[in-house]
């Protein structure tokens, strides 16, 4: 009888997407929604508060860990997506989680090193892979590359956790800049996913959005802030890292049924994460400039430019930051099936350069003001010249 009940929820979800959809949105809001506080009234409880230092957007100690809802909330809503996992992936999907939880709790409890971050990762990515149907085996003729070796699959698959679990961590400098920027790259994913009829993938985006969007209520309060910590931007990181091996991994057809020209899918998934992408490079490639030390913490971010020295809210910044992620992901999509790979990778690469021009024209700390200078001194020789 049980077996037979089991099988009648299991039919009547997988033949009802949208009631499914609802009830994953439902759950997963709620749960995120209701642990928060509870969440935050233990972190005070144990004085495990994020102290603000030099770099900190903020001036009081916050409760960290909000990460926690969003393990629970995944807990508790991803067997309703059950009967939509032909990948048989969802179990690992947890299991990755799992490991990115634990590092993420130590790290926000006690730190870790980078190198134990790195490993989680690496542990996190080759679990995902274990026994389900999520692979890359096709670049799909980018840079005139079709199928790839299953070692090289898994190359780029941990290079690509890698890169969006650090990158989604760095874009997470103040209130509500990771979870509007999560919430787009998450709907962004959905719309994909649902065109491409991968409903899977297309659920796992609406229950990430909607545990952000819970998260996003108490971490834009003035009176019960709570931050992800590093628990709650691995967990995230993960999540739009497997969605980004998934969306990499899709054949001709369910690209074309997405609207999406095979050849340009990476340029469509750089757009689809273009402030963490965009906001790493340019960091990293100024501190290389700069002292040689892409490591070296400082606040440069393009969240930081904007609360420093554009005077925008954190509210205000982080809409901005999410509206900036929406445009371009809209743009490059409704062009990527008219312009060839190298045309478009150049609009993609011409929007980089003039938001990064931007940022250096608006940037006035010391180092921005010096370079500023070289480049007048530079201009007027050349016009001495002429």
């Amino acid at each position: 009888i049980l077996l037979t009940i089991n099988d009648m929820i299991v039919t009547f979800f997988s033949e009802n997407l949208w009631f499914t959809a609802f009830c994953v949105c439902f759950l997963s809001l709620g749960v995120a929604y209701f642990s928060l506080p509870s969440v935050i009234y233990v972190v005070k409880q144990k004085n495990l508060m994020d102290k603000p230092n030099a770099r900190s957007s903020h001036k009081e100690k916050t409760p960290t860990l909000g990460g926690l809802s969003f393990f629970v909330s995944l807990i508790f809503t991803l067997f309703l997506l059950r009967p939509f996992d032909s990948d048989s992936v969802g179990i690992n999907i947890l299991s990755g989680v799992g490991v990115l939880f634990f590092v993420g709790l130590k790290d926000d409890l006690t730190g870790v090193n980078p190198s134990t971050k790195i490993i989680g990762q690496i542990i996190a990515t080759l679990i995902l892979f274990f026994g389900s149907g999520l692979k890359i085996t096709t670049l799909n003729n980018f840079l005139g590359i079709t199928d790839i070796p299953y070692w090289f699959s898994i190359l780029i698959s941990c290079a690509i956790v890698m890169a969006i679990v650090n990158s989604y961590n760095l874009i997470d400098g103040i209130n509500g800049s990771a979870a509007m920027v999560g919430i787009v790259i998450f709907g962004a994913f959905a719309y994909v996913f649902y065109d491409a009829e991968m409903y899977f993938y297309f659920l796992l985006s609406l229950l990430s959005i909607s545990f952000l969007l819970a998260f996003l209520r108490y971490n834009l309060s003035a009176k019960k802030r709570v931050f992800m910590g590093d628990t709650g931007s691995m967990i995230v990181g993960f999540l739009i890292a497997v969605l980004a091996i998934k969306f990499f991994s899709l054949n001709t057809e369910l690209l074309e049924s997405a609207v999406i020209t095979p050849s340009n899918k990476v340029w469509v998934l750089l757009s689809i994460i273009f402030i963490p992408f965009f906001d790493t490079t340019r960091v990293f490639t100024t501190r290389l400039l700069r002292h040689g030390q892409p490591f070296k913490a400082d606040r440069s971010h393009i969240h930081h430019v904007m609360i420093d020295y554009m005077k925008l809210s954190h509210s205000q910044a982080s809409l901005l930051l999410a509206a900036i992620n929406l445009i371009v992901f809209l743009v490059i999509l409704l062009l990527n099936t008219r312009l060839s790979p190298l045309m478009l990778g150049a609009l993609f690469i011409g929007l980089s350069i003039g938001l990064a021009t931007l940022l250096f024209i608006v940037n006035r700390d010391y180092h921005s003001l010096k370079n500023k200078q070289k480049i007048r001194h530079i201009i007027n020789e050349i016009h001495k010249k002429h």
